[in-house]
């Protein structure tokens, strides 16, 4: 009874506290008017405690949330089943569910239950912006009665998980499956079938095994070339991300975000086309995935943070020894990593880089400049497919242009 007196609302303790005030002025003055009009406010509340403090109901809820895992930006139903039965278990039914502020804040729904079984069902969307790990809830239910007198609540605190993994760009067939560049008379070929008859060859690399040169390619061409055919039976990609705070620009539209962004992409346009995926960082050693496993590189993506590490030792060197494709997503802050990610992959098969320009990122020119640019041109010259990526150029514009310039360096 105390506990329901305390679920009072601010209606209900106005009449108390008006009933009481004319009740004893009435018994002070002598009027019988007064004193039957502070007997019906103040009855009014106590009734309905009454009531609600006699009802014997239940109430159970259940939340579901579809799909549980989607991109940033991408419309998210939430369904609210409420069930509830029992003597007095009609009346109005306030919903309150939380959301972080990440989501939009709390939700409010009033509904009205009616009869000694009812059922109610409330959607509401949500369009998270934001990658990372939310929890909606927990649920708050409260049941008042029709004069709204009293509210009494009861709070669920069971939560539902949402995961929201970064924005997937497509990326279009540019090394998907060996096919190559989409447009122009040259094609760049990864030798990511797998056949065992594929002898395509590429130009000698340090670190290459002397016994795969290709004599006849060679005495043709002048320069030492190798054989291909045992990259092709490695169909595996190595996507590493360097998440050092001091080498990005942060913010929500710095370069950090847009580089978990391509990482992602990078990973699902691999993963879609039959590749085993990697993903690498300077805090984690590695992940490995099949095809099947996307799932879980976009999972650590969407909680990925950057880090507070300084060294240009960012990867242990077996990490990237890789006979398949090695992709590097940095930016030009510091052209000493290069170093490293250099030495690390020198059996790599293929090996592409985008730059990001992270000193002129807010400039929003769309083309990589300065120490970005400088870096890409360095890396190139060391066998690096690579392309110095600008503030406001996206994610599948930098992709084409990586693959252009890897086209023109396949005649070269």
């Amino acid at each position: 009874m105390r506990a329901t007196l305390s679920a009072l609302t601010s209606r209900g303790r106005a009449f108390v506290a008006a009933g009481l005030t004319v009740l004893v002025g009435g018994l002070l003055l002598g009027l019988d008017v007064l004193v039957r009009i502070g007997v019906l406010a103040l009855a009014l509340p106590l009734v309905a405690v009454l009531v609600v403090a006699r009802s014997r109901s239940t109430v159970s809820a259940f939340r579901e949330v579809t799909p549980p895992r989607v991109p940033a930006g991408t419309d998210v139903e939430v369904a609210l089943q409420v069930d509830g039965g029992g003597h007095g278990a009609s009346g109005t039914l306030l919903l309150e569910d939380q959301l972080p502020d990440a989501l939009g804040g709390r939700r409010r729904f009033s509904v009205v239950s009616r009869g000694s079984q009812w059922h109610c069902l409330v959607r509401y969307g949500v369009t998270p912006r934001r990658r990372g790990f939310h929890a909606i809830g927990p649920l708050t239910v409260r049941v008042g009665d029709p004069f709204g007198f009293l509210s009494v609540g009861r709070t669920f605190h069971a939560t539902t998980p949402l995961v929201v993994t970064p924005t997937v760009h497509p990326l279009g067939r540019m090394w998907a499956g060996g096919v190559g560049a989409e447009r122009g008379d040259h094609r760049v070929r990864l030798g990511a079938i797998g056949r065992p008859d594929d002898a395509s060859v590429r130009e000698y690399r340090t670190g290459d095994d002397l016994r795969r040169i290709h004599w006849r390619t060679t005495a043709r061409t002048g320069e030492l070339m190798v054989r291909r055919e045992e990259e092709g039976r490695h169909a595996d990609v190595t996507v590493f991300l360097d998440t050092r705070r001091d080498v990005h620009r942060p913010g929500k539209d710095g370069t950090f975000e847009w580089a978990v962004s391509a990482a992602a992409s990078v990973a699902a346009h691999f993963s879609g086309n039959g590749w085993d995926v990697r993903l690498a960082t300077d805090t984690t050693d590695s992940h490995d995935s099949a095809p099947d496993e996307l799932g879980l590189i976009l999972d650590e993506l969407a909680a990925v943070r950057t880090s507070t590490r300084r060294t240009t030792a960012l990867v242990p060197a077996d990490v990237l020894a890789s006979r398949g494709t090695v992709v590097a997503i940095v930016t030009g802050a510091d052209p000493e990593a290069l170093d490293h990610l250099d030495r690390c992959s020198t059996a790599a098969g293929r090996r592409l880089a985008l730059v990001l320009d992270a000193d002129g990122w807010l400039s929003r020119a769309g083309v990589g400049t300065g120490a970005s640019a400088d870096l890409a041109t360095t890396a190139r010259s060391r066998g690096w497919d690579a392309v110095a990526v600008g503030g406001g150029q996206s994610v599948g514009d930098a992709w084409r242009a990586l693959a252009v310039i890897a086209a023109k360096d396949s005649v070269r």
